[in-house]
């Protein structure tokens, strides 16, 4: 992991959503705090900004896009 990704990772994980050292963030501690993404949006080529959604929203997200949330199986999975 490059060192810009590595500071990123420290601050998100560490800082922010205070994971201790080692631990994986899952969904379900994500859910244990009230939330279910985490969004990062390009604003320009050198800005960007991220949010963290309250639960529900990626299944709101999914539905106004009129996704189902499974992968659907391609040609290549099917050998």
């Amino acid at each position: 992991m490059s060192n810009p990704n590595s500071a990123l990772g420290k601050w998100l994980l560490r800082d922010v959503l205070n994971l201790p050292e080692r631990e994986m963030m899952t969904y379900d501690k994500l859910q244990a705090i009230g939330l279910d993404t985490v969004v990062i949006y390009k604003t320009d080529n050198k800005t960007y900004d991220i949010d963290f959604t309250r639960i529900g929203s990626y299944e709101k997200f999914l539905n106004e896009n009129g996704e189902s949330g499974e992968e659907e199986a391609s040609d290549d999975d099917e050998e």
